[in-house]
């Protein structure tokens, strides 16, 4: 089917900040759209998201210049091209752009096209966007993917009530029989959790991520002492039924060479001594994956970190390598992890992003399929982790719509696969 028209809206994201929508139809009257998120805590080296920076338009956040780049370059670009051909069109996204990182027609526009023509492609061919994705790249056989189930939340999604960014549970090999019920636990201990912050009087708003985010905590080891209480209170047990998956995004936390614990009255940390406290909460609570333990450009204490674990803890690359197959092979011949966190707009288009998670998985790695903080109801990333049978993904909290959209789309695959 050919491309007829491309165009674009600004809209929102979850944190009220604006955002692009993109909207493709064929010449067969299909219609389908891409809702583009958008990072909080982002990598140095993602593509460009690309702004207005007019202050007097949403303190300069506005986003029409992506949506001008839809409606006069990239319309006209691909009008009249097939739809079916994910991979041509993405090309012509990239060679329209000319730039490493997406600076001159912005990621943001470029993912959000790339994603309105891939969904709008399955709809006409009448496949689930999983299963087309799954012919894309080989997958005739889908699985559902572990869920990292986010209960609280500090550092800029959280504002900071603790250092580390994300606090999750996730499911153990045959804990559960079905996706339904791993996330039926999650969202019981994630009430429960709910409560016993009440009872102590702390906080029970939810950070940008929809997991609670308590000012009152005293420290990042009293995130885990609480969330262990909530999953035994719900009667489930910790190395039995969940382990902890934690984000530090060290990144945000490390300047000047030192590590600066904010909610532990601004602890400072050298990169060793930081690696050995990583390393104690590892040993002191069932944590099995370790996302971001470092500033993002110290590649040797990330080599150090995974080749001492050995394999007997997931360490996830987010800001490391965002999503770009270069930044991976290098992970790979460094060894510095053995996960790789996907995030589709931090590369800008759905072949890269395949590509990044094909290469993870030649590689041994197990990939995450992700969400960002700010984020639409567009639920394109689960049939994503179906599609490519990725065996991980993180969605945020059971908690606020636009975390929601992507569970409840896991809900109704898990039926159709049955």
């Amino acid at each position: 089917m050919k491309i007829s028209y491309v165009t674009a809206h600004e809209i929102l994201d979850s944190n009220g900040r604006p955002t692009i929508e993109v909207e493709v139809g064929l010449d067969d009257g299909t219609t389908a759209l891409g809702q583009v998120p958008s990072g909080a805590s982002t990598g140095s080296k993602e593509a460009i998201e690309l702004r207005d920076h007019d202050d007097k338009r949403y303190f300069g956040k506005g986003v029409l210049k992506a949506v001008e780049n839809v409606e006069t370059h990239i319309s006209q670009a691909l009008e009249g091209q097939d739809a079916n051909d994910q991979a041509a069109i993405d090309q012509i996204l990239l060679d329209l752009d000319g730039t490493d990182n997406k600076s001159r027609l912005g990621a943001n526009a470029m993912v959000g096209t790339s994603m309105a023509v891939c969904r709008a492609a399955a709809l006409s061919t009448k496949n689930p966007l999983y299963q087309y994705l799954g012919e894309i790249t080989g997958n005739q056989t889908f699985s559902m993917p572990a869920p990292m189930i986010l209960l609280m939340e500090g550092g800029k999604h959280g504002n900071w009530a603790t250092d580390i960014q994300e606090f999750c549970v996730f499911p153990l090999t045959g804990a559960f029989a079905s996706f339904r019920e791993t996330l039926r636990a999650g969202a019981e201990i994630f009430h429960t959790l709910g409560q016993i912050l009440a009872n102590k009087n702390y906080d029970v708003g939810v950070g940008f991520e929809g997991a609670y985010a308590p000012k009152q905590l005293s420290s990042n080891a009293e995130a885990f002492d609480i969330i262990m209480s909530a999953v035994e209170q719900s009667g489930y047990t910790m190395g039995r039924h969940f382990v902890f998956a934690i984000d530090i995004a060290a990144s945000e936390f490390f300047h000047d060479g030192t590590y600066i614990l904010a909610s532990e009255d601004n602890k400072e940390m050298t990169p060793d001594a930081w690696e050995r406290q990583v390393l104690d909460w590892a040993n002191q609570y069932p944590i099995w994956s370790i996302e971001d333990p470092f500033d993002e450009q110290d590649w040797a204490h990330w080599s150090h970190f995974n080749q001492t674990l050995n394999n007997t803890k997931q360490v996830v690359g987010d800001d490391l390598v965002v999503t770009n197959v270069a930044l991976i092979q290098q992970a790979i011949e460094q060894k510095a992890m053995n996960a790789t966190l996907i995030k589709l707009n931090q590369i800008g288009t759905v072949t890269e992003t395949l590509a990044a998670i094909t290469l993870s998985q030649k590689a041994g790695f197990n990939s995450v399929i992700s969400h960002r903080s700010g984020e639409t109801n567009d639920n394109f990333i689960a049939d994503l982790a179906v599609g490519t049978v990725a065996n991980q993904c993180k969605f945020g909290g059971p908690d606020r719509g636009e975390r929601l959209a992507k569970y409840n789309r896991l809900l109704r695959i898990e039926n159709e696969l049955r």
